[in-house]
């Protein structure tokens, strides 16, 4: 990964609230896991913001990120 890009990636993780850093330092952590549960049905982009928008509601920012990772996942397979 280009220098730049990394940079720009710590910077952006860096301004997010300590609840969201955590919830994406924990996805890092547990990659394997979290990609063997994405390989499941794919979720459309209405549920998935629907999703989203709840956890975001009820601060569930690990399951924000858990979500956002999914749509990601969906995407590229």
């Amino acid at each position: 990964m280009d220098e730049e890009i990394i940079e720009s990636l710590i910077r952006l993780y860096q301004s997010l609230p300590p609840e969201i850093q955590f919830a994406v330092l924990w996805l890092l952590e547990h990659n394997e896991i979290v990609d063997y549960l994405m390989q499941g049905e794919k979720v459309t982009e209405k549920e998935i913001e629907d999703l989203i928008q709840k956890a975001v509601e009820e601060k569930n920012y690990l399951m924000v990120v858990i979500l956002v990772y999914k749509r990601v996942y969906d995407m590229l397979n």
